[in-house]
């Protein structure tokens, strides 16, 4: 498996740990301002040939990228929420539903092949152990790729496989249907053929209120949809970034600790 240019884990934790302190500060506007989806950066171009290298047909080639994206980009925020482009989800080493896709689809494109960026919102207990944007429902998007003329939904790309075991374990204990990242019901694999959803199988009634559509990326739906649920307005760029490290915190627990990081209805706070 190649090894793109991310950081190290040690770089990582750094980042996370000083999330909070830099948040408020950093410059929203020129993220922004650009197409987030940079599928002709050459870093992108370069690591996505090297993901479809060896795999024949194009079916092949999109459930290569999708399973590098679900695993080495690790499910998890930046203080940037949001605003980022392809690349620098890839430099993070993190994302979670727009971000990842976010490169998703980018990866896709430079390999050729088609995919498109649906959104829609999902009830906010998906991330019930986490931390909690206070919210009744959180933006969410998923992606379609074209494959023998179909369009194939996936978001099951979204939650690296160890923290998707571990939350589906503690979920199965609890009674619950949603929480630590994922559903109950979701699934991890994609084999292109057909929907394969970790956070939003579509057909749960009141899993979902709105089916805002498709935009060109998350920077386009949120300056087009005013009913958006979470915009980074100046509280929430105030704010996230603490709650970016809650969440990766309790994300980096249950992949160390898998169902024990729970105890008495706690997560562990750190690793």
């Amino acid at each position: 498996m190649p090894h793109p240019p991310i950081q190290s884990d040690r770089r990582r934790a750094l980042y996370a740990s000083t999330a909070w302190l830099i948040g408020p500060l950093l410059p929203m506007s020129s993220v922004l301002a650009r197409m987030l989806i940079d599928e002709s950066d050459a870093v992108i171009t370069g690591l996505s040939a090297q993901l479809v290298r060896g795999h024949n047909t194009t079916r092949e080639r999109a459930v290569a990228i999708h399973d590098y994206v679900r695993d080495t980009i690790r499910f998890g925020f930046t203080p940037h929420f949001y605003a980022m482009s392809a690349t620098e989800v890839l430099s993070a080493g993190v994302g979670y539903s727009n971000t990842k896709a976010t490169l998703f689809i980018a990866l896709l494109r430079a390999a050729g092949i088609e995919a498109r960026q649906q959104f829609v919102d999902v009830n906010a207990a998906v991330l019930y152990g986490m931390f909690d944007l206070r919210t009744p429902f959180v933006d969410h998007s998923y992606t379609e790729v074209l494959l023998d003329g179909a369009w194939v939904p996936t978001d099951s790309y979204i939650v690296d496989s160890v923290l998707f075991r571990a939350s589906q374990a503690v979920l199965r204990t609890e009674g619950r249907r949603l929480g630590y990242g994922v559903h109950v019901d979701g699934r991890l694999d994609w084999d292109g053929r057909k929907p394969a959803f970790a956070q939003f199988p579509s057909d749960e009634p009141g899993l979902s209120r709105h089916r805002w559509g498709v935009f060109p990326d998350v920077a386009a739906f949120y300056e087009s949809t005013p009913a958006a649920w979470n915009r980074l307005t100046d509280i929430l760029r105030v704010t996230f970034p603490l709650a970016a490290l809650t969440g990766n915190r309790a994300a980096d627990a249950l992949r160390a600790h898998g169902p024990s990081a729970v105890r008495n209805g706690k997560l562990r706070s750190r690793a």
